[in-house]
């Protein structure tokens, strides 16, 4: 009993002992909140430092560049500029079409040849298109030596083809198009929500709303089609036939436009859902297109029939002719050669991705030597002529080639060109950033320039109310050197104090912190 009471007494001072605990909790919250939220954050912070030392420690110093200073002295008898070095002898290579791409030949870096294949975008259907052309031609010619096409071979080829051009128009709309128009992207958003042209969209639905009696239409109008139809009932299904193929043509036009105005609210997984559906519409449209041109040989090879062998069989031949020229000249477009002889210098797509229109798809260095592109302000493009001799980045030599005539309206600057003439000794790379020194024409030194020096912007490093460049100390550290700015020149600051020309300077500035540790390359 005596020890029931005490466990009794024991369990009534820890209720009251809790009791006061929540009593001050509830009259202290704002205080406990805070506490709570500082325990927290630190748990967080202390996670992240192990989290961020861990990636110092895996991915090392920053690699960093320096310029002497000297090099960037102030001197009224040069201009200084910005360029790019690029090949003299090079080739963009561009798609003239929307295709994946089906075979790559060449890898970064391989010697090509003028006239090489480099790669192929998709081209089956147009081969297959082209096969059946040439067909035709040959029918064509066969039919002009013999004498003309008999009524009843003309009659059933014309009826063979409204039939086939039917079943392209239905495969287009009901089977290509619908799944895109009726269904969804997997989100719930079908392609009409997201096309931001109003006439687009409306074009879209209502042709698609007239469609569905157009087939109907057309397929009683092919199944009434017999051998013993006459040749003005077949002649009335082809231009049936072909009225609503083009019908069809503009609903593929508009739905492309479609696809390109829902190409701005792209993610990655929607940008492949895109460019699968542009691959499908831009299919039926050759496919559409093909069954065109046959239906307009099967016109012309019924409507001349009955005429006599002369001017309507060479047409026919003539007409054969242009479809096979025609597909010939899309197949080119699906075979990519070089134009020069080089080395491959980028290959942006890889097998089975989707090229968009001027697109590049390959670029190819010729050995025509180098050369580099400047842009000059227009306070200075006067003072730079053709002939005039350029030191580029630090010593290497160039000669001024030519000056574009006018500035470029959106950077107010002209283009200047100019070749390397010490190519065996600069050690330049195509597609490197330089600065340029210009030698002027008609100016005098100044004696303000003696002290004054000309840095590309990047290289300094301006917060409110100081300004200052980095060097490297001996330990391998960031430093930094206050300086006072001058006049801004272009992409150019003047510095007027600060600097030596015994000075190595890091270029540029970006991203790097005083005492961080760097590697100098």
């Amino acid at each position: 009993m005596t020890n029931f009471y005490s466990f009794a007494q024991t369990r009534t001072a820890m209720y009251h002992q809790n009791m006061s605990i929540f009593s001050y909790i509830k009259s202290h919250i704002l205080l406990v909140t805070i506490a709570t939220v500082v325990i927290i954050g630190g748990a967080i912070l202390l996670g992240r430092s192990g989290d961020t030392a861990s990636q110092v420690k895996e991915i090392g110093p920053k690699k960093v560049q320096v310029a002497n200073v000297s090099s960037f002295r102030k001197n009224d008898l040069v201009v200084q500029a910005q360029g790019m070095v690029e090949s003299k002898s090079q080739a963009d290579l561009k798609s003239q079409m929307s295709a994946p791409v089906s075979v790559t030949n060449v890898s970064i870096g391989d010697m090509v040849y003028a006239g090489q294949v480099i790669l192929e975008l998709q081209n089956a259907d147009i081969r297959a298109q082209l096969s059946q052309a040439k067909a035709s031609l040959d029918l064509a010619n066969g039919q002009y030596y013999t004498g003309g096409v008999s009524l009843d071979s003309a009659k059933s080829s014309a009826i063979d083809q409204v039939r086939d051009s039917y079943l392209k128009g239905y495969e287009a709309v009901i089977t290509n198009i619908d799944p895109l128009l009726n269904n969804n992207d997997g989100n719930g958003s079908r392609l009409t929500s997201f096309v931001s042209d109003a006439k687009t969209k409306d074009e879209i639905i209502s042709v698609r709303i007239d469609l569905t009696n157009i087939l109907k239409d057309w397929k009683t109008a092919v199944d009434a089609l017999s051998p013993g139809s006459s040749p003005d009932d077949i002649i009335a299904a082809i231009r049936l036939s072909s009225k609503n193929l083009n019908t069809i043509t503009g609903l593929l036009n508009n739905i492309s436009r479609g696809l390109n105005d829902a190409a701005i609210y792209s993610n990655a997984s929607f940008s492949a859902f895109l460019n699968n559906w542009k691959a499908i519409v831009s299919g039926a449209k050759a496919s559409v297109s093909g069954s065109s041109l046959a239906l307009s040989g099967a016109l012309a090879s019924l409507s001349g029939s009955n005429a006599s062998f002369g001017t309507t069989a060479e047409a026919q031949v003539s007409l054969a002719k242009a479809g096979v020229q025609n597909l010939q000249a899309q197949l080119g477009k699906t075979i990519i050669t070089s134009p020069i002889t080089g080395r491959i210098s980028a290959l942006p797509l890889r097998v089975g991705e989707l090229a968009a229109p001027g697109q590049l798809l390959a670029t190819i260095i010729g050995g025509g030597g180098l050369e580099v592109k400047a842009f000059v302000s227009g306070e200075d493009i006067a003072r730079v002529g053709v002939g005039a001799s350029v030191i580029i980045g630090d010593t290497f030599k160039g000669t001024v080639a030519n000056v574009a005539p006018s500035l470029n309206s959106a950077s107010r600057k002209a283009e200047v060109d100019v070749d390397v003439t010490d190519l065996e000794n600069s050690g330049l790379v195509v597609g490197q950033n330089v600065s340029v020194s210009i030698t002027a024409k008609g100016s005098v030194q100044s004696p303000a320039a003696a002290n004054t020096y000309l840095l590309p912007i990047q290289d300094v490093k301006i917060v409110p109310g100081a300004a200052y460049v980095f060097t490297v100390d001996q330990d391998s550290k960031i430093k930094r050197n206050d300086v006072t700015l001058g006049q801004v020149q272009g992409d150019f600051i003047e510095v007027v104090s600060g600097l030596s020309d015994d000075m190595q300077i890091v270029t540029p500035v970006y991203e790097l912190d005083e005492g961080e540790k760097v590697s100098v390359q």
